[in-house]
Order: structure tokens, then sequence, then C-alpha cells
């Protein structure tokens, strides 16, 4: 399915997606997530994908001085995202993440939480989050569940989802490897999938 059928389809889902069943235990597991994702002391954070802000009470938290970019591809999610946290620390950005609209080594930290299956050029999207983050900075992707249970989930959607495949943890790491991202950990079982790299200094 093209972009602009994905950019409709969360469009639409943005009023009502706070409300949606999450998996057990999620608001841990975001919590945790972050807590292992982010580098210590980051002051410009990438959110790829990051919906209605999910991260993003626990992003400012735990790194108080950052400034956040929260970009997706769908505006109204980014309204709903606004509407729920008027934090100056936050910055909206509506884009496509193959096609960062920022400087390299823009980043100290870049995050992919419940959204990769979704870029419609996986390896350009990837390729981008590198390009933008600094030397030492860090990637980190993480999902609710392994990649079996939610590529089976959005098969049960039907389209314009049921292509959006999320690799196996050491897949996504390999691949991390072969852009030179170093330090690489995965991790993956039934309600939780976490890969994390850095960029060589």
């Amino acid at each position: 399915m093209g972009i602009r059928a994905k950019q409709r389809y969360f469009s639409e889902l943005a009023p009502r997606w706070d409300g949606l069943p999450a998996p057990a235990g999620a608001p841990g597991k975001v919590q945790a997530f972050v807590r292992r994702a982010a580098v210590a002391g980051a002051r410009r954070i990438l959110d790829a994908g990051c919906g209605t802000g999910i991260l993003l009470p626990a992003l400012l938290e735990q790194c108080p001085e950052a400034r956040v970019v929260e970009l997706d591809l769908a505006l109204d999610m980014l309204r709903v995202n606004a509407g729920r946290f008027a934090d100056p620390r936050a910055l909206r950005v509506c884009t496509d993440g193959a096609r960062l609209p920022f400087p390299g080594a823009s980043f100290d930290a870049v995050l992919c939480f419940g959204v990769l299956p979704h870029f419609e050029d996986l390896a350009a999207a990837l390729a981008e989050m590198r390009r933008v983050l600094r030397p030492g900075g860090a990637l980190a992707v993480g999902h609710l569940m392994g990649s079996r249970e939610l590529n089976a989930f959005h098969r049960s959607l039907g389209q314009p989802v049921a292509g959006d495949v999320l690799p196996p943890s050491e897949e996504l790491a390999a691949h991390l490897s072969r852009l030179g991202m170093v330090r690489i950990q995965a991790e993956e079982a039934p309600d939780w999938y976490f890969v994390r790299g850095e960029k060589l200094p």
C-alpha cells in the first residue's frame, strides 16, 4: 500500500488511538524502553513515528534538559500529541521517516517505538535515522510484542497495514551492524522487542 493510504489510515485512527486496548503492562514497558534507549545527558532526541506521544512524558522526565522532536507521518496524530502535551521542549514535525529534514549528526538519540514496520521503505528509514545521529549517539527500536506476534496482529487488521512486517530482532541487529552501528543489543520475547545500537564515534 502507498504512503498516502498509511497517512489516511493513521490520521483517521488518531482521535481514538489512546483508547485502543494496549498489551498488558504497557506503561511499565514504555518506561523500561525509554530508560534503556536514551543516551544519558541527551540534549536533542528524535522520536520517530511518535504518534500521540506515548514516549514523551518518560523522555522529558529522564532527560529534562532535552529538546524532543516528535515526528510522524500523520498530521492528526501530531495534533492529538500537541493537545495532550503542551510542553515547549517538544517540537512537532510532520514528514516521512525515510526523508528526514534534518542535517546529519543532529540528534543524541533516535527512538523508534511501535512504528518500524509501518515505514514504507524500512532500509531508507533506518539509514536516515543513522545519518541524523551524532557520533556516539544511540538508535533504539522497541515494540510491546515480538515480531511473530506483531506481524500476525497486522495481518489480522487487513489493509493498509496487513503487509507491515517487523523483522526478527537478530535480523534488525544484523542490518544495523551493516550500517556501521556498534555495541548492538537485541532482545525479543512474545511481549517485548528491543534493539539498540550506537553510531561509531
